[in-house]
This record gives structure tokens, C-alpha cells and sequence, in this order.
């Protein structure tokens, strides 16, 4: 019999497929936060309004991604500023994490 429960975990973990530069993707594990799809509908409003107008929207990018992940596989800490640091090194990493964790959320697995 499956588990389950109308309150889900608050936290799951994912990978995320990160492009590098003349390399292999990069693979990072991360430990996400459940947040609900209004939670979800209301931080993108609030990243859009950030974002709109800006060439580089890295900061509230960094914003959104510190509400959503809980911590990462890398030896270095998670923090805001070694998240923008990742923003800033490697330009496809927000929308690769948030398609982790969109693709983890939502239940959309993937058959080998």
C-alpha cells in the first residue's frame, strides 16, 4: 500500500542538470522547500516585478531561489551571496534548478 498524507514533506530533494561552458552538464543536488501552487503563483509575481526593466536580473533570482531550496550538495555553504555567485558563473542555472524543482514538485518523472 502507498503512503500518503494531505500535508507533504516540507522538504524533498532533486537534481538539477546545469550547463557548463565546453563541459558535461553539471549535476547538484539540492534539498528543496514544498511551498504550495499559490505560494509559488504569488512568488513569481513578485519575481516578475522584480525582474521587469533589469538586464540582469540575477538578485531576484537569488531572492526567489532562497525561499525555494533549503540547502545544496557543494562544499561551499549555501548562502544568498554563493547563490548569486552561482547565478553570476553559470547563466542557465536559475532555470535549470527551478525546472528541477518544478518537474520534482509537480510529480513529473521521467522514464530511462
Amino acid at each position: 500500500m502507498t503512503q500518503f498524507s494531505l500535508i507533504p514533506n516540507p522538504t524533498f530533494p532533486a537534481t538539477a542538470s546545469i550547463p557548463q561552458a565546453g563541459k558535461e552538464d553539471g549535476k547538484l543536488s539540492f534539498t528543496f522547500r514544498h511551498k504550495t501552487l499559490e505560494e509559488l503563483r504569488v512568488m513569481d509575481e513578485k519575481l516578475q516585478k522584480k525582474a521587469d526593466g533589469k538586464k540582469a536580473p540575477i538578485e531576484p533570482q537569488a531572492d526567489y531561489l532562497m525561499e525555494i531550496v533549503e540547502g545544496w550538495a557543494l562544499q561551499d555553504e549555501f548562502t544568498r551571496g554563493n547563490v548569486v555567485i552561482l547565478l553570476q558563473n553559470y547563466p542557465r542555472a536559475f532555470d535549470s534548478i527551478g525546472l528541477a524543482y518544478t518537474k520534482e514538485l509537480m510529480g513529473i518523472r521521467e522514464k530511462n
